[in-house]
């Protein structure tokens, strides 16, 4: 328990990044009221209920970015249950259509979340605001805008369903292999928000899920809403901001390491180097997504030998980590991203220096 308390300890500062994007993986939503919502592009009407699966990841897509509403959802991981409150809208700021959206925490201490474009706020009761860049709060959209996954996962359509009162369709996105999770999803027949996803392991188990439990579709927010949600921060409040968007993938000659195995379909999409938080060293990491799951490796010197083993599932995310020996020098591994444990730990294990890498494969 002690290894696994120093590996929490170390990833915690990813972890709230990654909880800062991953909780918003809920919105989107459905229901319409009488009113309907003129200010926003009308999308996924319930004429064409026979429109391909591709079609209406689109139609999910488009409908996020454009329409205004407001809700409250509930976002379970593992065994863990938030209730949280949703409002979104599309406003012109300075002659250009900018997405402004909060959440807010209504269970525990008061925490919130607003993003302006693409810089999300993060405030927490007793701490300094964190700044972040990112495009969207919906992690869970975001996954499916590439269109890059139809090699490793089947895009399937399932029976009609009712979510928060509403007509749903809902899709069956499944894995070719047991290398990543699957995916349901149901999206409103009317308008293409999504209601509902669970993330689903190869046995069918529910490791994932964000549901809407009450929605509404007003003309506009209130003008009170959107003061809130165009409310500046002092210049003194979250200075630091730190970037989500990946850099550049530096080419393999200049990585220090290589992964011996990584499934099929995976591939590098950034990567960083930051200082450590226990140790004087440089951690070193590099970004893997097949288009749809997504996955980060951390490589750093262990001279002191303070980091230590652990394998961990928290929720969707699996947390591994792993100190390998290289000659007089240790180092550590640490693999963590949303996919199955045995993935992460395999993806591990095979991760050596590249200078050992190329002395095996004379």
């Amino acid at each position: 328990m002690k290894g696994i308390r120093l590996n929490r300890v170390r990833l915690l500062p990813l972890l709230l990044v990654l909880l800062a994007v991953t909780m918003g993986q809920s919105f989107a939503d459905g229901e319409s009221s009488k009113s309907g919502n003129p200010s926003s592009k009308p999308v996924g009407q319930s004429s064409k209920p026979a429109d391909t699966p591709e079609k209406w990841l689109e139609t999910m897509i488009q409908a996020t970015q454009n329409l205004t509403y407001r809700g409250h959802f509930v976002y379970q991981q593992g065994a863990n249950l938030e209730t949280l409150a949703v409002t979104h809208t599309l406003q012109k700021v300075n002659g250009k259509s900018e997405e402004l959206e909060s959440i807010a925490y209504l269970d525990g201490s008061p925490r919130k979340m607003v993003r302006q474009g693409n810089n999300i706020t993060f405030a927490s009761a007793g701490r300094e605001p964190a700044r972040f860049e990112h495009e969207s709060l919906v992690s869970m959209v975001g996954r499916f805008t590439s269109g890059h996954f139809d090699k490793h996962y089947k895009l399937k359509p399932a029976a009609l369903d009712r979510v928060a009162g509403r007509e749903a369709v809902q899709l069956l996105v499944v894995p070719t292999d047991r290398f990543r999770y699957g995916y349901q999803l149901w999206l409103d027949r009317r308008t293409g928000l999504l209601l509902k996803s669970v993330m689903v392991d190869r046995e069918g188990r529910i490791i994932e899920r964000m549901q809407f439990t009450s929605l509404e579709f007003p003309k506009e927010l209130t003008s009170q809403e959107l003061e809130r949600l165009k409310r500046k921060l002092p210049e003194s409040a979250g200075k630091k901001v730190v970037k989500l968007s990946s850099k550049s993938v530096p080419e393999k000659a200049e990585w220090k390491w290589e992964a011996g195995w990584i499934p099929e379909g995976f591939s590098p999409r950034g990567h960083s180097s930051r200082n450590s938080a226990v140790s004087n060293q440089k951690v070193d990491t590099v970004n893997f997504s097949d288009g749809l799951a997504s996955f980060s490796v951390f490589v750093e010197p262990d001279e002191t030998r303070v980091l230590s083993q652990a394998t961990e599932q928290i929720g969707s995310m699996a947390a591994v980590s792993k100190v390998f020996r290289n000659g007089e020098k240790y180092f550590h591994v640490t693999v963590l991203g949303e996919i199955p444990l045995g993935t992460a730990e395999r993806i591990a294990v095979s991760v050596r220096p590249r200078e050992q890498s190329r002395k095996a494969d004379k």
